[in-house]
């Protein structure tokens, strides 16, 4: 007995070994990026190189669909881009290192109205977008740059801004230079993305405390008055300063106890700085690796009691490497984020509250009727753009995971999320979800979701 043991635990070793040696390393994409705001306009100059790039189409996926490409080369060649909707296709004819430069420009206004409706278009689509012209988002589902969703890159990344604008973005700065006229940010990034928040400096209440090891920055606008609720349909606000600064603190503690409740949950994160960053543009409200924007009406009292914050906050968590980013679906990135927020919120307000807000998910009405069956399957594949998506994302997807937990129960479910989400550098899909459901023994459990409809 004592000489199998090593010949096993060398065998194993061998096997270990052995698929080792077949994973293929994936080595990272290397951009170089420069942004610089003028008059009007993004700049934006791209140096991207690839390593040993496969004999075949390279796929490049863009922010959007309706980026101009003003000037562009490959291996110091000028080339003509073939575009597929939100894709570029570039022909690689043998293995080889890519060198791909890039030139254009994103249109915007300086000007300082509020909202405005505005239209970008190529030559087949015209899209309508609402949004505040003194402020600029780039959200991950809005590629500005040339990328792969599932490939992890590392970026250099400057961008050159006015001196009275302000950059946020999902890393850390490295470095921060202030010239005459303008301030210069550089970004160190090695992810599979890289949103960022540009807006002008005009943040009077900033609020800086340090929570464990991590340092909470509030930036929050001068509003002289501050919506709390919506009754009767009809805007409640405060202006009275002890009330605002009473409702801002909520906000700030309650974000410090969502923190805490996903650290010990989930998984300890180590988190250095998270800015949290109140916009003008509305119906926002993002969570990203080193930023979370509020609009104001997610900053609202009923807003913040009925977790919408700490649903941003869950995403640094659950939501941010999912593969809904790529595919358009959100069930990995959204449904069980929402429903994990919802257990947060039972954390502090209570079971009674809790099983209300299932309640008011699962008889949710739509147009004064009671809302459509759902199957599990719809949900699975639902994107954005019907007028019910969110309907069926943040409710019936969330009530599809509740469902789940009552058959299974919370700490298998929380085991099952934690071994699914907190691989780091991975990126997230609905497989590693399912295997993790199978090697929990929770797999009949599951597929008595597809024969239910809420």
């Amino acid at each position: 007995m004592k000489k199998i043991i090593p010949i096993c635990t060398l065998l194993i070793a061998l096997t270990f070994i052995s698929l080792f040696a077949e994973t293929p390393f994936i080595e990272p994409w290397k951009y170089n990026i420069k942004i610089e705001l003028v008059d009007s306009s993004l700049l934006v100059n791209i140096d991207l190189k690839i390593s040993n790039a496969e004999v075949g189409n390279t796929k490049f996926l863009l922010f959007n669909r309706y980026i101009q490409i003003k000037e562009a080369s490959l291996n110091g060649l000028p080339i003509k881009c073939e575009r597929s909707n939100d894709t570029m296709y570039i022909e690689s004819a043998q293995k080889q290192d890519m060198h791909l430069i890039m030139k254009y420009e994103i249109p915007f206004s300086l000007a300082e109205s509020s909202q405005i409706k505005a239209a970008y278009s190529d030559s087949i689509y015209t899209y309508p977008i609402k949004f505040d012209t003194s402020q600029i988002f780039f959200e991950r589902s809005y590629k500005w740059y040339p990328v792969l969703y599932d490939n992890f890159s590392d970026y250099n990344v400057t961008i050159s801004i006015p001196r009275n604008y302000k950059v946020f973005a999902y890393f850390a700065e490295t470095r921060l230079e202030t010239l005459k006229s303008k301030n210069v940010y550089s970004f160190n990034c090695n992810d599979e993305d890289f949103p960022l928040f540009i807006t002008p400096d005009r943040f009077q209440i900033h609020k800086e405390i340090r929570h464990n090891n991590t340092k909470l920055d509030y930036y929050f606008l001068p509003r002289p008055r501050r919506l709390v609720a919506i009754t009767d349909n009809k805007p409640v606000f405060i202006s009275e300063r002890t009330q605002i600064d009473s409702l801002l603190n909520v906000t700030i503690n309650r974000s410090v106890t969502a923190i805490e409740w996903y650290n010990i949950n989930l998984w300890k994160k180590d988190i250095k700085t998270i800015n949290f960053v109140e916009t003008g543009i509305l119906g926002l409200g993002v969570g990203l690796g080193n930023f979370i924007l509020m609009d104001r009406i997610l900053m609202n009292r009923d807003a913040i009691d009925n977790y919408a914050l700490s649903h941003e906050i869950a995403h640094l968590w659950l939501g941010i490497h999912t593969e809904y980013l790529a595919k358009g679906k959100f069930f990995m990135g959204e449904s069980i984020t929402e429903y994990v927020n919802l257990l947060f919120y039972e954390s502090w307000a209570g079971n009674d509250a809790f099983e209300k807000a299932i309640l008011d998910i699962t008889s949710l009405k739509y147009s004064d009727t009671p809302f459509y069956t759902v199957k599990f399957e719809q949900v699975l594949n639902q994107r954005k753009g019907d007028s019910r998506a969110d309907d069926i994302i943040y409710a019936k997807g969330v009530a599809f995971v509740h469902e789940f937990q009552k058959m299974i129960g919370r700490d298998k479910l929380f085991k099952i999320v934690r071994e699914t989400y907190s691989v780091p550098n991975h990126f997230v899909t609905l497989k590693d979800f399912e295997s993790r459901i199978k090697a929990n023994n929770c797999w009949n459990e599951y597929l008595k979701l597809y024969a239910i409809a809420l």
